[in-house]
């Protein structure tokens, strides 16, 4: 399984991280989707393909990580 932690100090083009809330693109099918660090506390899965899974927890300007993961 590959992991990608979302760095909260350089913006990316394939990400965005906005207090709790982060939009991923998928590695797999290349779709853009939101996880909500509130809503989906166990992470959301590309509703598109399903093979990857975003991870929010906590804000980004208090300390907290987001990150995707999905298998190769």
């Amino acid at each position: 399984m590959a992991k990608r932690e979302i760095d909260r100090n350089t913006p990316a083009l394939n990400e965005d991280w906005f207090g709790n809330n982060a939009a991923f693109t998928c590695p797999k099918c290349r779709k853009v989707f939101l996880v909500s660090g509130m809503i989906h506390r166990n992470g959301r899965e590309c509703p598109n393909c399903g093979k990857s899974k975003g991870h929010v927890q906590g804000a980004k300007n208090q300390g907290g990580h987001a990150s995707i993961e999905w298998n190769e």
